[in-house]
């Protein structure tokens, strides 16, 4: 009888060794990254395109920077309350933090399509991308925010170009199915039956661990 419990001792031992490394592990999992090191985690993939933290950089300063204009009017004492709100079914900081993926699906949809369709951008187009480069840098390195996402200018001004191109093709392509331009933006209905089309795909183990709201922020 005493061997036989003593047995049973050890398989419950063994079972809880067992579940805490896995808790452990899923714990660390879900443990928020430092953006800055780890720009070249892929968060995303469309039509095999693999969409990493670096190119993502501008869509979390962008979200965060409006949804932060936001918290200011919520209450300008305390902007970490906002974020911290629970309205129709989802926080605040989880809701910006889709909001941010999904505009960088959409933009690397259309981006695509532009490419496919041989699309460039017009001299006059070439400069207000030049112009709106410019003052997204300036924004973001007045605060330091772009240490905390450790981008360069670079970085900043390819996610842009992707940009300037998606939007040009959504006017066209927008035109080409009798739409309007925004039925096509990433909530509009008819770019949803588009992206049904899309082989894609968010990485979640990654993207879900961005401190969405910390990132270049501070409350």
């Amino acid at each position: 009888m005493g061997k036989k419990r003593y047995l049973v001792t050890l398989v419950l031992a063994a079972l809880v060794f067992l579940l805490g490394g896995y808790s452990l592990q899923k714990g660390n999992g879900r443990s928020k990254l430092v953006y800055a090191d780890s720009l070249d985690e892929v968060a995303a993939e469309v039509n095999g395109e693999e969409l990493t933290l670096r190119e993502l950089a501008f869509y979390v300063a962008y979200e965060e920077s409006e949804v932060q204009k936001q918290a200011v009017a919520y209450d300008p004492e305390d902007t970490a309350q906002f974020w911290k709100l629970h309205t129709d079914g989802v926080f605040v900081r989880v809701a910006a933090r889709n909001a941010a993926i999904q505009m960088a699906v959409h933009d690397e949809i259309f981006y695509e399509l532009a490419l496919s369709a041989g699309m460039e951008l017009s001299e006059a187009e070439e400069e207000m991308l030049r112009n709106s480069i410019y003052d997204f840098w300036i924004d973001l390195t007045e605060d330091g925010k772009e240490k905390k996402l450790g981008v360069t200018r670079e970085d900043i001004a390819a996610a842009m170009c992707k940009i300037a191109y998606a939007q040009k093709y959504q006017t066209i392509y927008a035109q080409l199915q009798d739409q309007n331009y925004e039925n096509y933006d990433f909530a509009g209905d008819a770019y949803q039956v588009l992206l049904e089309e899309q082989d894609y795909r968010i990485v979640e183990k990654v993207w879900d661990r961005i401190d969405f709201g910390n990132v270049t922020l501070e409350h």
